[in-house]
């Protein structure tokens, strides 16, 4: 269990790790439907939620680190909007996005536009700019998070976790 997420009061919140991630649907640049955490089911993912447009580099270098260390892993990037009343803004927001990201990785980069508002409450606000990085395991249960922006430490414990996740018999 890495960083306690914060609520708006400050008070720590309750860690996500061991529950399980809550339903929410978005669409990924690529234009395929994809269901958190039902779409994800048997096998670990990794999950780089960004609330703000700053916390692109922290999502870039989560990104360049699990591409590096594992290639095979499923790691989305998932913008999260949690009002609403950006979904009129939709293909102007994501039209957007696909300008900056090369087109073999649209299907991993998953808006939620209003879907945003459960993951949000989920993982708490840290106050921090960066992502909130959540790893899921093969059933959609969060097994570590953290929200306090990469480092190679936090890489290595986030690997550590998935390679234990790996010597799990199947339920």
């Amino acid at each position: 269990v890495m960083t306690s997420p914060t609520d708006s009061s400050g008070y720590p919140r309750e860690s996500p790790v061991g529950r399980r991630f809550p339903a929410a649907a978005g669409t990924a640049l690529s234009g395929e439907k994809v269901r958190f955490p039902d779409d994800l089911q048997g096998a670990p993912a990794v999950l780089l939620v960004a609330y703000q447009r700053t916390a692109q580099n922290d999502v870039s270098r989560w990104l360049e680190f699990l591409e590096a260390a594992e290639p095979g892993l499923k790691v989305y990037e998932v913008p999260t909007i949690p009002a609403i009343a950006y979904r009129p803004w939709a293909g102007w927001i994501d039209g957007g996005m696909r300008r900056g990201v090369p087109k073999a990785l649209w299907p991993q980069v998953v808006t939620l536009y209003g879907e945003g508002g459960p993951v949000r409450d989920f993982l708490g606000g840290s106050g921090f700019v960066g992502a909130s990085v959540v790893l899921l395991d093969a059933g959609g249960v969060v097994r570590w998070f953290d929200a306090s922006g990469f480092t190679p430490a936090k890489g290595a414990s986030l690997l550590g976790e998935l390679r234990r996740l790996g010597e799990q018999p199947p339920d």
